[in-house]
C-alpha cells in the first residue's frame, strides 16, 4: 500500500475518532477503547478513501505530520462535540424534570450513574433510541462524509466561526432543555400555589406530604404523555446537527 493511501486513511480515523466517541451505545454503557478506535478505522478510513475531496500533499516533516494529527484530532472532537451536545440536552430536561417531580437522587461525592440517576438515563435512551430511528444517524455519517469534500484527510481545521457555533449550541441545548422542562415546571408551580392556598385556609392539614405525593402522582401522569414533546424537539435538534458539524469544517 503506498504511503499517500496510508496517511489518507490515518487522517481520516482520526477525524473520526471524535463523532465515534459521541454515539449512543444501547443500555448506556461506554465503548471500549479497542471498540473506538477500531470502529474509527473502518468509518473514517473507509469514507476518507472514497469521498472525492482530493489528496493532500504528504507533510515535509514529522512535525508537519504531527500538526496535521492534531487539527484532525481537535476537528473530529469538535464535531462529536456538537453531536453528544443533542443528548445532553435530553439527559438535562431528565434532570430538571426529576427536580420538579421529586425523583432527585442524593447527592453523593462520586459521579452519577444511571442506578442513582433513573429519569435522566432513560431521556438519554430515548434519545438514542430516535437518533436511530429517525435516521439521524445518516445525517450525520453524510455530514462527515461531507467534511472530506471540504477539508481532504490532513487538510482540515476548524472554522474561524467554530467558538461562535460552539456557544450557540451550548445556548441550544439550554434553551431546548428548558422547553422540554415547561410543562413540569408549570405543573410544579400550579401544585405548590394550591397547595399554600390550601395550607392557609386549612392549617391543621399536613401540606408538605400531601403537596410531595400530589407533585409525584401528577407529574408522572404528564410524564407518560410527554413523549411526542420530547420526540418533536429532538428531532429538529437532529435535523439540525448535520449542517452545525458542517460550520466547524474548514480547510487549513
Amino acid at each position: 500500500m503506498p504511503w499517500e493511501a496510508i496517511l489518507l486513511m490515518m487522517m481520516g480515523s482520526l477525524r473520526a475518532l471524535g463523532v465515534v466517541m459521541a454515539l449512543p451505545m444501547p443500555g448506556g454503557q461506554p465503548m471500549s477503547p479497542v471498540m473506538r478506535v477500531a470502529l474509527s478505522f473502518l468509518i473514517g478510513g473507509l469514507l476518507a478513501s472514497v469521498t472525492p475531496g482530493g489528496a493532500t500533499p504528504p507533510p515535509e516533516s514529522m512535525v508537519a505530520l504531527g500538526v496535521s494529527a492534531m487539527h484532525e484530532i481537535l476537528l473530529g472532537l469538535a464535531m462529536g462535540l456538537v453531536m453528544r451536545m443533542v443528548f445532553a440536552t435530553a439527559e438535562l430536561a431528565g434532570r430538571m424534570i426529576a427536580g420538579e417531580i421529586g425523583l432527585m437522587a442524593a447527592p453523593g461525592f462520586d459521579a452519577p450513574v444511571p442506578a442513582q440517576e433513573p429519569l435522566p438515563a432513560f431521556m438519554g435512551l430515548f434519545a438514542g433510541l430516535l437518533f436511530f430511528l429517525l435516521h439521524a444517524h445518516e445525517g450525520v455519517l453524510a455530514a462527515f462524509a461531507r467534511s472530506f469534500v471540504l477539508a481532504p484527510p490532513g487538510a482540515g481545521g476548524l472554522n474561524p466561526a467554530a467558538a461562535e457555533t460552539m456557544v450557540k449550541g451550548v445556548s441550544g441545548l439550554l434553551e431546548t432543555a428548558l422547553r422540554m422542562c415547561a410543562p413540569f415546571i408549570a405543573l410544579n408551580f400550579v401544585i405548590t400555589m394550591g397547595f399554600a392556598i390550601l395550607g392557609r385556609a386549612v392549617p391543621k392539614m399536613n401540606v408538605f406530604i400531601l403537596s410531595y405525593a400530589m407533585r409525584s402522582i401528577m407529574g408522572f401522569t404528564l410524564l407518560a404523555g410527554a413523549g411526542a414533546l420530547f420526540a418533536r424537539y429532538l428531532s429538529v435538534a437532529f435535523d439540525r446537527l448535520p449542517w452545525t458539524m458542517l460550520e466547524l469544517v474548514a480547510r487549513r
